[in-house]
Order: C-alpha cells, then structure tokens, then sequence
C-alpha cells in the first residue's frame, strides 16, 4: 500500500514563495546597511543652544573608528570652514579643540570615519551658539599708549608729510602695488552656505565594487567548503557523475578568485590604500586569504574516485544497485563510484582551512566580543552553515539532473546519508549563531532599533523557514520515502523541498555576505 504524501501542489507553492522572500530580501538588502560602528552623540547634541562660547566638540561612536577622508571639520558661524585640532583615547571619543572659541551663530560640524573592518560611515549635525565674542583685552593700553605717544605723533605727521607727496607723483606704479597688497591682506576668506555644508554624500568610493566581490567570495567559499564535505560524505554516482561533481568545485575554487580580487580591489580604495599595500590591513588580509584558497581548491583538488568495489545497501529501501541507469554507466561499468580524497588533496583542504580563516580578519570577530572565542564561533559557523547549503543545494541540483536523464534518483539514499550530517550542522550553526549575537550586540534593543539588528532578524527569519523544510524532509518525508521508495508524488515532494531550501539558504548567503560588509 502505497504511503505517498499528497504535497506536490503545496511544495510548489513553496518554491513560489521562497523565491519571492529571496526577491524582496534581496531588494531590501539592496541599499547599504548601517555598520555596526556608528555615531553615538555630540557634545554640543545636534540642535542644541548654547549661551557660552564654545572651545572644544566631542563626537562619540559606538565602536572603534579612524577618520577617514576630510575627517572632522568645523563651519563656524561666519561660514569659514575650520580645521580643529583633534585627539581621542579610545578611537571612539574624539574631541575637536578650537583655538578662538565658537560663537555668534549657528554651528556646522561634518565628520567622515572608516570602521573597524575598514566600512566608511559619514554624517553631520549643527548647534546654535548665542554667546557673542568677548571684548578685546587689549582696550587699556591702547588708552596709555595714547597718552605717552602724543608728542611723536605730531612731530611725524610733520616729518613724513615730504616722502607722502613724493611718492604719490615720482612711484605711482608703486603705490598701485602697496594698495593691490592691501586689499588681498584684508580680503575676507570664502564662506560656505550651512546647508551645503551639512550635505553629506553618501557615496563612498570601492564600497560597490567590495559589496559585489564579497557576494562572489562569500558564496564561492561556502560552496565550495560544503561541497568538498557532500562529496566525501554523502556523494555517490557514477564515474562520470562524481568527476562532474569535483569539476565543478574545481570551477567554484576559480569563482572564489575571482570575487576575491573584486573585493580587494573596493577594498583597497575604502581603504584609501594602494594595491600593493592594502593587503597588509585586516580587511584586505581576509580577501587575499580567500583568494589563496580558490587557487588551492582550483589546482589541488584532485577528481579521482574510488576503485571499483562491491555494491552495498545504502538504506534497507534503496540499494545502490539501483542508482545507475543504463544511460549512466561508463563503459558498462555500473558500479557505485564514490569519491576517495588521495595524497595530493591536502592542496584542497588547505584551501579550505584558509577560505576559513579568512574570516577571523573582517567583520565582528575582527571589532567585537573577545576575538579568540569570537574567531572560534564564526569558524564553526562558518563549516557547519557550508555544509548545509553546499548540501542541500547539490542534492537539489543532483535529483533535478537524474530526474530530467530518467536515471534512477537514489533520493532515499541522498536523504538518509545526509540526513545526520545535516542534523549536527543546524546544531552546530544555532549555538555559534547565538555565542557570535551575544558578542556583537551590546544590548537586545539593537535588533529592532539599527538596521544591522533588522537585517539580522531578517537572515534568522529566512534560516527557520529553510530549518522547517528541513525537519519536514527529516521527520515526514524520509519515512515516508523509506516506505515506498518508488512512489512518484514522493520524488516530486523531495525534489520540489529541497528546490525551496537551497533558494532559501541562497537568500540567507546574500544577506550574511551584506552583513558581513556592515559588521564592525
């Protein structure tokens, strides 16, 4: 009697709505997130009045931050744009020193700083400044030198009247110059409207390119972790299948290059720093990093597989003798090929060790919380995230391949030889999540109230619905498929379930690398 589970019209449903929340995710994400470092208040606040005159600003930020660009400058209340001399402590409080206090009028500040992880943030604000300038001190001995100097004064309007005529008839070429020198003394220097000052582009130079190269990077790099543990673990097929399989990896090790140098590349210009020294900043040491680890993936990984050997069950309802259809054999060779890493693999693993490390240098671990306890976190969430989306998103794609060569899908297996894989890797990424959330945010408010704690919530969001598809497959559809591993509604179940989830778990890399881009 057959078990099937009548879901195929639901689960089409379901991709039409994964691929809708990847869509306005997306275009919601599509717009710079707000980095984590950001401008905590002033000292005068935005908007205030002020009845002294004012010889120092303090400008606060909730993070470590270094100027960047123009840094902090004044507009005063004549529209003479000052330069003030700045110090800090901590690289989170800077205090502006003014040499003539501020006063008469509205105050201009702009100020331009990088983040921890070289993200560039800029803003401004103004205050009013009632106090009018104090009284010259100089007022009484101007008065004595009056007295004492009366006597000369006359005899030198005597004595100079002469060389004054003199020179107005025999130097008038002179007396030309003298007075063009003058007026340049005294001219007053340009003034700056206020609101075009305050004005603040938001552009930042390389910001694009970086964005662009870390999706690339990001998503190369989870690909192809993941994908080197599915074939080792859960991959079998035939010859022809599984040298596919580790070909393709091969070309994502070549992506990861590629998104890697793209990132260095916006990089360095947010960094304000040459090509060939950007590399030797946090930020531009995490994309060389990766970039080393494509070419070793790309080249070391070797597309062996396994000798022949005997054909064993892979689930009591499915055995392997049925996985290889008459138009997938090679040569007539219908044994189940596996992949068997050999001695010139470590080339790949060590591309893989440094694709995760590469993560220790950018982002929070490189800004929040303790950094070795912090690093530990985001590499285990790192390998155990990679390992679920490189899986689910290759037995998508290996059951949708099988499926349209009429080849038998093996799905039973797939599912059974993932399945714990799987389990560990979703326990593994909601601790490391939760240990990386209490080092990042420094209070629960953030997750509502900035628009990294919303773009968060957003990701959490998308990785439970992608979790319920998968405690769906786990604890419904795989029984059901053990018990009739032929059924045709059940294929086409499995295969549209796991379309969804690697849609999903495609949202959730894009949103991870926009907020990896945001993080210090």
């Amino acid at each position: 009697m057959s078990t099937t589970l009548d879901v195929g019209r639901p689960a089409r449903w379901a991709i039409v709505a994964a691929f809708a929340l990847s869509l306005i995710g997306a275009l919601a994400s599509g717009t710079t997130v707000s980095a984590h470092t950001a401008f905590a208040g002033s000292t005068p606040a935005d908007g205030a009045t002020l009845d002294v005159p004012v010889s120092e600003i303090v400008v606060e930020f909730t993070n470590v931050a270094e100027p960047a660009g123009d840094g902090f400058v004044v507009l005063d209340p004549d529209g003479v744009i000052r330069n003030p001399t700045v110090t800090t402590d901590d690289d989170k409080v800077f205090r502006l020193a003014f040499d003539t206090p501020l006063t008469g009028g509205t105050v201009g500040v702009r100020w331009s700083v990088r983040a921890g992880d070289a993200h560039p943030i800029e803003g401004s604000f103004s205050f009013l400044v009632t106090a009018e300038a104090a009284a010259p001190a100089t007022t009484p001995p101007v008065e004595t030198e009056a007295v004492v100097t009366t006597p000369p004064v006359e005899t030198e309007a005597v004595v100079t009247t002469p060389p004054v005529e003199t020179e107005a008839v025999g130097t008038p070429d002179d007396a030309a110059t003298d007075g063009d020198a003058s007026a340049a003394e005294t001219a007053s220097p340009a003034t700056v409207a206020l609101d075009e000052f305050l004005r603040v582009d938001g552009a930042t130079p390389g910001e694009g390119t970086a964005r662009v190269g870390r999706v690339l990077s990001i998503a190369a790099a989870v690909l192809a972790i993941g994908g080197l543990a599915f074939a080792a673990t859960t991959l079998r097929g035939s010859r022809r299948e599984v040298t596919g399989y580790l070909t393709a990896i091969r070309i994502v090790g070549v992506v990861l290059v590629v998104g890697a140098l793209v990132e260095y590349l916006g990089v360095a210009r947010l960094l304000d720093e040459t090509w060939s020294s950007a590399w030797s900043r946090s930020a531009g040491a995490a994309t060389v990093l990766r970039a080393l680890a494509g070419v070793a993936i790309a080249v070391g990984l070797t597309t062996t597989v396994a000798p022949r050997r005997r054909n064993r069950s892979l689930s009591a309802a499915a055995p392997s003798a049925t996985l290889l259809g008459p138009d997938s054999t090679d040569d007539g060779d219908a044994t189940v090929r596996r992949w068997s890493p050999d001695s010139t693999s470590w080339v790949a693993f060590v591309g893989v060790g440094l694709a995760v490390i590469s993560f220790w240098f950018d982002g929070h671990t490189v800004t929040k919380g303790v950094r070795p306890l912090h690093a530990l976190a985001n590499s285990v969430h790192v390998v155990a995230g990679s390992v679920w989306v490189a899986g689910v998103v290759s037995m998508a794609v290996l059951l949708w391949m099988r499926h349209r060569a009429g080849r038998p899908s093996d799905t039973v297996g797939l599912v059974v030889r993932f399945s714990s894989i799987a389990t560990a890797s979703l326990g593994a990424v909601v601790v490391a999540g939760l240990v990386m959330a209490i080092a990042v945010l420094d209070s629960f408010g953030e997750l509502t109230s900035t628009q990294w704690g919303q773009t968060l919530l957003l990701k959490t969001a998308a990785v439970g619905v992608a979790m319920t598809i998968g405690a769906y497959n786990h604890f419904r559809l795989r029984p059901a498929l053990e018990a009739d591993p032929a059924d045709v509604h059940l294929l086409r179940t499995a295969r549209s379930a796991l379309t969804s989830e690697a849609i999903i778990l495609g949202f959730v890399v894009i949103v991870t690398a926009w907020l990896v881009a945001a993080a210090s």
